[in-house]
């Protein structure tokens, strides 16, 4: 029996992918696109819903609102439904809570339910020959399922950073932030040594849980850096956050575009809000008025080793950067605080996203070895002259080629689908020219 082609397929569904999903419903095309997501059912950061953890957003710049004051799907109208729009403006609160946020995506993503496969992985991503239509993309699922379409956008989120000793020691406690909850949660019944490694917001906010838990002895967080830095939230330095940046940023030469980003790291790297700041500040002192060594703060530190014990323990070998001096840390669980992968080839970056691996003799490259991405998000893939072009579209993958707010920022949601779905109707127009 004859598969069926869909133009668009979407691989992961999340608030990047579903911001897409509303802007192609807004044209009238929905019907082109179909999603596949691992998860079994719609979720944002899970993992990290901790309580009192707000997302550090204007709710305004949501999935649709900059683009679409009238959409049934703002954060506004979300409030409005639940009979919760006059409880929200009398918090006075700057920003939303994560958990309601989360609460909010879901709710746009039931309206969508038709157009996605839950529980349905996307495990490779390969292209094949069709008699008809020349050329085509095949994903194929965990569960050995074959989806094939003209274009791809792969909206998974970027790969966990897992750096230098830690790779094979992963595990049931050795793990990254993006599994925090439920790891943490599954050793409730056990008394632990925590060690948190990383200076970003997720870092302390974890640190912060973790104290919270009667279970927890003894949290130690081991960074690079002095301590816990207050994050850049000048409205000029956040303008990284707006599209005109974008456009400003990815005609920048590669190395150029590097320096750039060093130099507003501060803006959303290895740095904090000051609430978190006060709280964690206020729980040190209280615990040096108390005599307290529950926690320990362990700056200009890195880890240069891990061993396992027969009892499941760890000892991390650590080394004072600036000294060199050498010392140990004993814990029963380390959580790694540090970030995700970008494209690129410094340490702790990857050439491309591993779902493209299979394509990757199609990919083409820059002056570094790293795919070359376009304006519009998208890969156009190497092809044979005369061949359909195909592209491949990247939604939140793109710090490297597109700035800061391509790096899981919400504030880009909505522009960022625009321009990927402009560039999908421009390209079928022209598809269907050829024809």
């Amino acid at each position: 029996m004859e598969q069926h082609v869909c133009p668009i397929i979407g691989i992961g569904f999340g608030p990047a992918n579903l911001s897409l999903a509303v802007r192609l419903e807004e044209l009238g095309c929905l019907a082109d696109a179909h999603f596949i997501e691992r998860s079994d059912r719609f979720q944002w950061q899970d993992e990290q819903l901790l309580p009192g953890t707000d997302i550090q957003n204007n709710p305004f710049r949501d999935l649709v609102m900059p683009r679409n004051q009238d959409s049934p799907h703002t954060f506004v109208k979300y409030l409005a439904s639940r009979g919760a729009l006059t409880d929200y403006l009398h918090l006075n609160a700057k920003f939303p809570l994560r958990r309601e946020y989360a609460d909010y995506l879901a709710w746009v993503a039931d309206s969508f339910a038709d157009s996605v496969d839950y529980g349905h992985g996307a495990a490779q991503l390969t292209l094949v020959d069709d008699q008809d239509e020349g050329e085509l993309f095949s994903v194929e699922t965990e569960d050995g399922r074959r989806h094939l379409g003209r274009s791809v956008i792969v909206g998974t989120g970027r790969s966990p950073r897992v750096p230098h000793p830690f790779p094979a020691s992963m595990g049931d406690t050795v793990f990254h932030s993006s599994r925090y909850l439920s790891s943490i949660s599954a050793l409730a019944q056990k008394d632990v040594r925590a060690v948190v490694v990383g200076a970003s917001q997720s870092a302390i906010e974890i640190v912060l849980d973790l104290l919270q838990r009667p279970n927890v002895r003894h949290v130690t967080s081991v960074h690079r850096s002095i301590g816990f830095r207050l994050k850049d939230t000048s409205p000029y330095s956040r303008q990284v956050f707006l599209p005109e940046f974008v456009d400003y940023f990815h005609p920048l030469p590669t190395a150029a575009k590097r320096r750039l980003r060093a130099e507003l790291r501060s803006i959303n790297y290895a740095a904090c809000d000051q609430d978190v700041i006060d709280r964690l500040v206020g729980i040190q002192r209280e615990y040096e008025l108390i005599g307290s060594d529950r926690l320990r703060l362990a700056p200009f530190t890195e880890v240069t080793g891990i061993e396992t014990s027969s009892d499941g323990s760890h000892r991390l070998a650590v080394q004072d950067i600036n000294h060199l001096t050498h010392d140990t840390i004993d814990a029963d669980v380390v959580i790694l605080a540090t970030g995700f992968r970008d494209f690129g080839i410094g340490p702790g970056d990857e050439p491309y996203h591993p779902l493209l691996e299979d394509v990757a003799h199609r990919l083409p490259l820059d002056d570094e070895g790293v795919p070359s991405v376009g304006r519009d998000y998208a890969i156009d893939l190497k092809a044979p002259e005369g061949a359909r072009p195909l592209k491949i579209y990247l939604n939140g993958l793109c710090e490297a080629s597109h700035g800061m707010g391509d790096a899981g920022a919400l504030a880009m949601l909505s522009a960022r689908a625009s321009d990927i779905a402009a560039s999908l109707l421009a390209s079928d127009l022209r598809e269907r020219a050829m024809r």
